[in-house]
């Protein structure tokens, strides 16, 4: 059960895109590269592919605590937690009807999700990868009323991490939010 996301090849003018200072490209982000110029993160470890079930994103969570903690990053475990239920839950909710039925893709497949995990002494970076179609719509910040009960997630994900944001994969139909938090 446990994979790497696939190998996604370097998109043509990934310097280019490292210097305009984006999250690092999806070839870069971890794992087997890095941004030109960056140092590569020491750990990493992905989860996936896994279907975008309403279970999910507690196996997302649990797989987070588990390698945090053997990272001895486990008092990051609580943020990185929330986080990760955060990305998770919202490609859940994208791929499900609201009575809770999987939408199948159009070649009868379940959406899929991963999630990478990586960490270095200073840093922790969460991404959370999924094939959804372009029409399910990208993460957008919002700011709910104070009468709305959904909605405010990400402004979570971005009080607890440095940085957050989502970038398409080059060449995939597939996206990927991360969120990059500081090593307490």
């Amino acid at each position: 059960m446990l994979a790497e996301v696939p190998p996604v090849p370097a998109p043509p003018g990934a310097a280019a895109w490292a210097a305009t200072g984006a999250a690092a490209s999806p070839a870069a982000a971890g794992g087997g590269g890095q941004r030109p110029g960056m140092r590569p993160w020491l750990l990493f470890s992905g989860l996936g592919p896994i279907g975008a079930l309403c279970t999910a994103p507690g196996l997302a969570r649990a797989f987070t605590a588990l390698v945090l903690g053997g990272w001895d990053l486990a008092g990051m475990a609580e943020v990185s937690e929330l986080i990760v239920s955060e990305f998770s839950t919202n490609v859940v909710q994208a791929a499900t009807e609201g009575d809770g039925c999987a939408i199948y893709q159009a070649d009868g497949r379940l959406t899929q999700m991963w999630l990478r995990l990586m960490a270095d002494a200073t840093r922790v970076r969460i991404e959370v990868w999924d094939n959804l179609p372009p029409s399910a719509g990208v993460p957008v910040l919002r700011h709910p009323g104070q009468d709305e009960e959904h909605g405010r997630g990400l402004e979570m994900v971005g009080r607890f991490s440095r940085d957050w944001g989502w970038n398409p994969v080059p060449g995939m139909r597939a996206k990927f939010a991360w969120a990059l938090l500081d090593a307490r």
